[in-house]
């Protein structure tokens, strides 16, 4: 495909087999991007990230596969997984992709997240998960396993596919891959995500692939990227593909994680030193959940974060996935490994003690206001573990944080 001004390119696009390992039967293709005149993939993403034009010639790559899963007859019931940057989902489409859009119209299109640090910008990438579900297309996150920050978004991200970094198919298992693939099975099992197994070249890979819990599976062993073949033209099994409608995108309607567990029921009502022991009881039990947790907490009050809840924090920071610190106060007096996001003074969050932990295997919010009785300093909390609700008020804190 010809490459409009300022993208690298002239590119083509090749497409790699994605088999059901029950009976190998083909349930679809991940496009892959070449370039035309040879060379490597990853000179043409450098060209085009030194010239500016990342987004664009991210979508270049899709309109190619796109197109030509068009011109092949690719049946709607097999995925075309596309991979794609974040930034550049989150990025409107370019002139030239609005008569690809048409064509995907008909396709089941899987975007592939592909960047690795899937924390750098965590905003970022829940609109970009947003926009790609409003276009109709699926959401698959990739090379979950080669790092603990990709597994610990899944539970916001709710992909509808999972795809296992091929380490865990080629290599033995250690006490932390046994971790991560059970966290990984516990997340799928709530959501019924289709976990994939790439990198497998031979039998014992896909034996272990099905060892592992994956039901798809991706690699040589199966077929080596090229041409599509005339879907018209060849005799094929029909299969039933991904099921169901794509997961839906969580919108929380409250400006507030308090906000959130209004009308939950009454909340309970203590002393500002007792809400200090439950805060830290919570930050003790997210510091055992280790890396791939995230952790979210308002400070209303930072000069007065010291002792116990300070070294907590610390420690947090330096073993989570993610842990962010929001002030309307001195930042400065926050400083640290975690990330501190300044919020409005005048904001309702401002005034709020929360603390949000996310954790495949535990998540848990703790909410509260200030309140005076009888003429004393009190606070109004709420501790919930429903799961839905802790996801909703992470997610509505982490659309405040900017990229790093």
């Amino acid at each position: 495909m010809d490459a409009p001004p300022l993208l690298p390119g002239p590119i083509d696009t090749v497409y790699q087999p994605i088999v059901d390992l029950r009976n190998r039967s083909i349930v679809g293709y991940e496009a892959l991007t070449r370039p035309a005149s040879g060379g490597s993939p990853e000179d043409l993403f450098a060209e085009a990230e030194r010239r500016g034009v990342t987004a664009e010639f991210d979508w270049l790559c899709r309109v190619s596969a796109v197109r030509g899963a068009a011109e092949a007859g690719l049946p709607s019931e097999l995925a075309l997984f596309v991979n794609s940057e974040p930034a550049a989902l989150d990025a409107p489409p370019p002139d030239f992709a609005r008569g690809a859009l048409v064509d995907a119209a008909d396709q089941s299109i899987v975007v592939e997240i592909t960047e690795r640090d899937l924390m750098a910008d965590p905003a970022g990438i829940l609109r970009a998960v947003a926009h790609a579900r409003d276009l109709g297309w699926r959401i698959a996150v990739d090379d979950v396993g080669a790092d603990s920050s990709s597994l610990a978004l899944l539970a916001l991200l709710r992909p509808d596919v999972v795809k296992l970094e091929m380490r865990l198919v080629q290599q033995p298992s250690t006490p932390e891959t046994i971790a991560l693939l059970a966290a990984v099975a516990a997340e799928t099992a709530r959501t019924g995500s289709v976990v994939v197994a790439e990198g497998i070249e031979n039998a014992a890979h896909e034996a272990r692939a099905l060892e592992l819990g994956a039901s798809w599976g991706q690699g040589w062993y199966f077929g080596a990227p090229g041409p599509l073949p005339r879907f018209d033209a060849v005799p094929r099994r029909p299969h039933p593909g991904l099921a169901g409608p794509a997961v839906t995108v969580r919108a929380p309607v409250a400006v507030t994680p308090f906000g959130l567990t209004h009308g939950r029921g009454p909340a309970v009502r203590t002393t500002p030193a007792a809400l200090a022991d439950l805060e830290a009881d919570l930050l003790r039990r997210a510091l055992e959940c280790g890396p791939t947790s995230l952790v979210l907490v308002t400070v209303p009050e930072p000069e007065t974060m010291i002792g116990t809840r300070r070294q907590l924090l610390d420690q947090l920071s330096e073993r989570s996935a993610l842990t962010v610190l929001f002030t309307a106060g001195d930042a400065r007096s926050l400083a640290g490994h975690h990330r501190v996001v300044v919020i409005g003074q005048s904001e309702p969050l401002a005034r709020e003690h929360s603390i949000v932990v996310v954790d495949p295997e535990f998540a848990a919010a703790l909410t509260a206001v200030p309140c005076t009785a009888d003429g004393e300093p009190c606070v109004e909390y709420r501790l919930t573990r429903d799961r839905d609700q802790v996801l909703d008020a992470a997610t509505l804190l982490l659309h405040r944080v900017p990229p790093r």
